[in-house]
Order: C-alpha cells, then sequence, then structure tokens
C-alpha cells in the first residue's frame, strides 16, 4: 500500500497538479513543458541514502525508488505524448 500510494501520486498527482497550476498561471510554453516533465520524473536515489542515514524504512524507499523508475518508463512517454 505504501508504494502504491507514493507511485500514484508521484508520477501521476503530482504532474497533474502542475499542469493545472500551469494552467492557471501566464508560463511560456519552454517551461511550462520542463515543469511538467520534471514533476513527473520518479523518486530520487538518494532518497535511499537519507532514509538509510536518518533511520527510516530504507528497504521500503529502495522499493519505491525501483519500482517507481520501473513506472517511469510507462508514464513519462505518456507526459511526453501530452506534451505535444
Amino acid at each position: 500500500m505504501p508504494f502504491a500510494a507514493s507511485a500514484g501520486a508521484k508520477l501521476l498527482l503530482f504532474p497533474l497538479v502542475t499542469t493545472g497550476l500551469i494552467a492557471l498561471t501566464d508560463v511560456s510554453p519552454p517551461i511550462a513543458q520542463a515543469a511538467i516533465l520534471l514533476s513527473a520524473l520518479p523518486a530520487a536515489s538518494s532518497s535511499y541514502i537519507l532514509a538509510r542515514q536518518l533511520g527510516g524504512d530504507a528497504p521500503l524507499m529502495a522499493a519505491i525508488v525501483s519500482g517507481e523508475t520501473l513506472l517511469a518508463m510507462a508514464t513519462m512517454p505518456l507526459v511526453l505524448s501530452l506534451l505535444r
């Protein structure tokens, strides 16, 4: 359940919220595209290191980073196709 919530929020919800905020503002198209692409990226691998060093759930973070990276192979082309 934590993985599904994390992946859904990061790979789907965050890009949708970013798109909505961009629609409400007067942002140039190249900046809007960059913001949407950056919001659709998976979790950073450094988050595993932080979780391990700060006493967090490192195995869960490793699963989230790995899973989101694999799922991003499907979601990134979708986001790119929507930007055209």
